[in-house]
């Protein structure tokens, strides 16, 4: 396996995390970023074939009749909505599509 050497530029505060994350775990930071990429690039691949035997399993005919069945996405039903005491906070990621 050849190595490649390739330029970075990162912010100076995710550069900051990363370094003290790699020193952390007793590895270089060259390490920790070949780590990062390799889990991320395996995870992108993963995804793909999850989706595609996924998608190999139905047509896109029926994939529109499901969809149809479902209503409007913009629809609010009895039950979606929040009570005013269940408000997510701003920091928290929301469910759903995003638009």
């Amino acid at each position: 396996m050849s190595n490649a050497k390739i330029q970075l530029r990162l912010p100076e505060d995710l550069k900051d995390a990363a370094t003290r994350q790699a020193a952390k775990s007793g590895i270089s930071m060259n390490l920790f970023v070949a780590t990062a990429v390799a889990a991320r690039v395996g995870a992108r691949a993963e995804a793909e074939r999850y989706f595609f035997a996924r998608g190999s399993r139905t047509t896109p005919a029926r994939a529109k009749a499901l969809l149809s069945r479902l209503g409007d996405p913009d629809e609010v039903r009895g039950g979606d909505s929040l009570d005013a005491n269940d408000e997510m906070p701003d920091d928290e990621p929301r469910p759903g599509p995003h638009r």
